[in-house]
């Protein structure tokens, strides 16, 4: 069957409750885990509710590191550049994570000249050289 694209169900959650997104289910522990367990890659986003991964990824230092990706883009009444950068590491604790990716997002939108700038950190379990930068940020 091909996806089509289409919602089949939607279901209201309680905006204090624990549900689980889809974005953050891969970063947790046991999710990790059982991919790497059945010989499957992730790309997990990391996010504040983990505060020591989230601080470790966020710490590396990015500065030094050249970018993987750059890419500018112009849609939607919108100028976006986007440049992303890896790092291979080992010492993170997060089950067989193997490199560290920083996206930045520069966002103008053309009518009002508004400027939003949006950094976002994952991690992946893929080895250095197995997909370019390219690769992940599409």
């Amino acid at each position: 069957m091909e996806p089509t694209g289409e919602v089949l169900a939607q279901r209201q959650v309680a905006d204090k409750s624990n549900e689980i997104t889809a974005d953050a289910r891969p970063t947790r522990h046991n999710q990790g885990a059982y991919l790497s367990e059945r010989g499957a890659h992730y790309l997990a986003v990391v996010k504040k509710n983990h505060p020591g991964l989230f601080k470790s990824v966020r710490t590396l230092p990015w500065r030094d590191i050249a970018f993987d990706h750059y890419d500018r883009t112009r849609a939607h009444h919108c100028m976006e550049i986007r440049r992303l950068k890896m790092a291979a590491f080992r010492h993170l604790d997060y089950p067989d994570a193997r490199q560290a990716l920083q996206i930045v997002r520069w966002r103008r939108e053309l009518g009002t000249g508004k400027l939003t700038i949006e950094r976002v950190y994952l991690i992946t379990s893929l080895p250095p050289g197995e997909a370019t930068g390219e690769q992940l940020a599409t």
